[in-house]
């Protein structure tokens, strides 16, 4: 049959009408053919197109004259005339009468539609079959939106069954209609056991009475309430152990009439948390009210050395000047030479009771951050200390411009005279002393360094430096406590920054610190 040719025309069907005369077939095929929401044609025994309503050339894109006498699987994609869909449906029809399908199709131009077809076989009046009726309407937009619609409820079912938290779903009357998975892994029944059950089944007994009477005011006037609110929430588990939750409830309509949807989350290990928390706050709690003991044990220590410690002090001076005035002629040399060993150990024993009184006070001070210029401050520093080192000494001083920094003025002084006097008293057995003071950009932090061509350091021994009475030198060489450097890393750490130091022995060394260019302190 494939080339057969056809004359475009309405097909003839028995009886009809003369001439000028007009029949109810007449009328009923006028009406298909202007019929433009389906398209409605006829199809030969095998298949092939007999007749093109106004629908099906809306639908379709073809023309009459472009279609008709042409086989309809034209009208099929390729994988399913490949899978000789058409004649199976012909097939189908010729046995059953009628078929109803839904697939895609093709439009003239090749771009595809969803489509809803009926195919209906027509017989003469002997029941011999003639052909075919075909109807085919365009319903891609529902298809879509129903393809849709399965995707949505197959997103909803996927996030139902493998939510973090259980979901049980109810009625009006408090029976369960619906679980996820993780409600059978946080109550321990199989969702055979709950649905069809009231609610109260996943609660403690003492709280079930209550709750049928809030689960009616619930429904009475319902409305969403959210996770998170402060009631103290219990469910029980299969095996009677209670459980501390959260849970979050939604209204909804269901086809059964109002329900709700309810979102019940363990909060097993955040209340262990919770309470964890409150435990140490509780401990926290103490130790700031023992460290005020302590602060007020030392308030009170310092005290004590301030007076209690300084009076022997000041009575062991005073006695041995009285000797040295009364008896220094009947004394011979080596008596003078105990008194003066006296006199210095007394000394030395007061400023390291200063020295210790300064660093423990540095502890306790609050930070008064302001901004410093601290070119000016360093200036003032070794004017100051220049007074006290006495004349006959050369010093090549080299200070670079000096940034200004954020911080407190009187501690950051104290800084710079104890390391620029630090450099002072270790170069003073050079016949000509270098000290250098600059600042480095560091990008958060400004650096700033004291260097001397001074006795120097052994590197090794670099940690014990900052150490609260460390010393590498020996008193006899030069003077001090130990407790300069310990203040100095004191207030450095104070200010958020950190202090190091670089050296050799006789090669002299540099002392440097940092502080954050943003001015924050501790």
């Amino acid at each position: 049959m494939i080339g057969k040719k056809y004359r475009v025309q309405r097909p003839s069907y028995p009886g009809t009408a003369a001439v000028g005369q007009t029949t109810g077939d007449d009328q009923f095929r006028q009406m298909v053919d202007q019929i433009k929401e389906y398209a409605v044609f006829m199809l030969d025994q095998k298949g092939y197109v007999l007749t093109w309503n106004a629908g099906a050339e809306r639908i379709k894109g073809y023309q009459p004259q472009e279609v008709i006498g042409r086989h309809f699987s034209i009208f099929y994609p390729p994988e399913d005339v490949a899978a000789e869909l058409p004649q199976r449906e012909l097939q189908i029809v010729a046995t059953q009468g009628s078929y109803d399908t839904q697939g895609w199709r093709l439009r003239k131009d090749g771009s595809r539609f969803w489509a809803a077809v009926t195919i209906t076989a027509l017989h003469d009046n002997q029941g011999n079959l003639t052909g075919f009726a075909k109807i085919t309407r365009d319903i891609t937009e529902r298809h879509e939106l129903e393809e849709a619609l399965k995707r949505s409820r197959a997103l909803f079912e996927r996030l139902f069954e493998t939510g973090p938290d259980a979901i049980v779903v109810i009625d009006q009357s408090g029976v369960i209609r619906r679980v996820n998975q993780q409600a059978e892994v946080i109550f321990g029944y199989q969702r055979e056991e709950l649905i069809g059950r009231r609610v109260e089944r996943l609660m403690p007994e003492r709280f079930q009475a209550r709750h049928r009477q809030h689960r009616r005011n619930y429904f009475a006037e319902p409305k969403a309430r959210r996770m998170g609110i402060g009631l103290e929430l219990y469910g029980r588990n299969k095996d009677g152990r209670e459980i501390p939750v959260d849970i979050m409830l939604t209204p909804i309509e269901t086809s059964d009439g109002p329900g709700a949807f309810a979102v019940i989350r363990d909060i097993s290990r955040q209340k262990q948390s919770d309470e964890k928390i409150l435990e140490l706050n509780n401990a926290l709690q103490i130790q700031v009210a023992q460290l005020g003991a302590s602060n007020r044990e030392l308030e009170a220590f310092s005290y004590s050395v301030s007076h209690d410690l300084r009076a022997p002090l000041r009575h062991i001076i005073g006695f041995v000047d009285l000797l040295n005035t009364r008896n220094a002629a009947s004394l011979d040399e080596k008596s003078r030479h105990y008194l003066q060993v006296i006199t210095d150990a007394a000394q030395k024993m007061g400023s390291l009771i200063d020295d210790l009184l300064a660093f423990s006070r540095m502890g306790r001070a609050e930070v008064m951050r302001r901004s410093i210029p601290v070119g000016a401050l360093v200036s003032d520093v070794v004017g100051e200390l220049m007074e006290d080192a006495g004349a006959g000494r050369e010093i090549e001083w080299k200070i670079a411009p000096l940034p200004d920094v954020v911080g407190d003025q009187a501690m950051l002084r104290q800084v710079f005279v104890n390391l620029i006097g630090n450099a002072l008293k270790f170069t003073r057995r050079r016949q000509q002393a270098q000290i250098s003071i600059g600042a480095v950009d560091q990008g958060n932090d400004i650096a700033f360094f004291v260097g001397d061509n001074g006795v120097g350091f052994d590197p090794a021994y670099v940690n014990k430096l900052f150490g609260l009475f460390q010393r590498l030198h020996a008193t006899e060489e030069f003077e001090g406590t130990g407790v300069g450097l310990a203040l100095v890393q004191r207030i450095i750490q104070r200010h958020g920054g950190r202090v190091w130091a670089e050296g050799s022995v006789g090669e002299g060394a540099t002392f440097w610190f940092s502080l954050p260019k943003t001015g924050e302190t501790n």
